[in-house]
C-alpha cells in the first residue's frame, strides 16, 4: 500500500512535468495551471511520505512497547524460578535451572530484537516483524504452559 502510494505520487509529478515541458506553445494559463499541478503534486507526495513516517512509528512504538511487557514477563518468571530453586531438590533443581536457561535465552533474543526496532530496516521491516510477533506468540504460550 506504502509502494503504491509513492509510485502514484510520482506518477503523477512525472506526468505532470511531461505535459507541462510538451506544452511550450501552451497559454500562459495553462503554464499556470501545469505548474499548480506540478506543486500539488509534490505536496501530495510530501504529505504521503509523512503519513508513512508517522504509521512506521506507530508500529515501531507498538512492537517496542509488546518486547517491554514481554520481557518483564520473562524477568517475572525467572525471578520465580530463583525462588522455586533455592528450595527445589537436586532432581528439580536442575529441571528449574535449565528452565531458567531457557528463558534467559530468550530475554536475550527480545533484547536484540528490541533494539532492531529502533534501526532504519526500510527493506525488510514487514518481515521483522512478522518474525517478532510469532516470537513472542511462542513465548507467551510458553510462559502460559502447565509444564514449567
Amino acid at each position: 500500500m506504502k509502494k503504491q502510494l509513492i509510485i502514484a505520487g510520482l506518477l503523477a509529478c512525472t506526468t505532470t512535468l511531461f505535459f507541462l515541458t510538451a506544452c511550450t506553445s501552451s497559454s500562459e494559463k495553462e503554464r499556470k495551471d501545469a505548474k499548480e499541478n506540478v506543486q500539488e503534486a509534490k505536496d501530495d507526495l510530501k504529505d504521503a511520505g509523512q503519513d508513512m513516517a508517522k504509521a512506521l512509528k506507530a508500529e515501531r512504538d507498538e512492537l517496542s512497547k509488546r518486547l517491554e511487557q514481554t520481557g518483564r514477563e520473562i524477568d517475572s518468571e525467572i525471578a520465580e524460578i530463583d525462588q522455586k530453586i533455592e528450595k527445589a531438590s537436586a532432581k528439580e533443581k536442575a529441571r528449574w535451572q535449565e528452565r531458567r536457561k531457557k528463558l534467559a535465552e530468550e530475554r536475550e533474543d527480545l533484547n536484540a530484537d528490541l533494539k532492531r526496532v529502533g534501526e532504519d530496516m526500510k527493506d525488510d521491516w514487514s518481515g521483522f516483524k512478522m518474525s517478532v510477533a510469532k516470537k513472542l506468540d511462542n513465548i507467551s504460550e510458553d510462559l502460559k504452559s502447565d509444564d514449567k
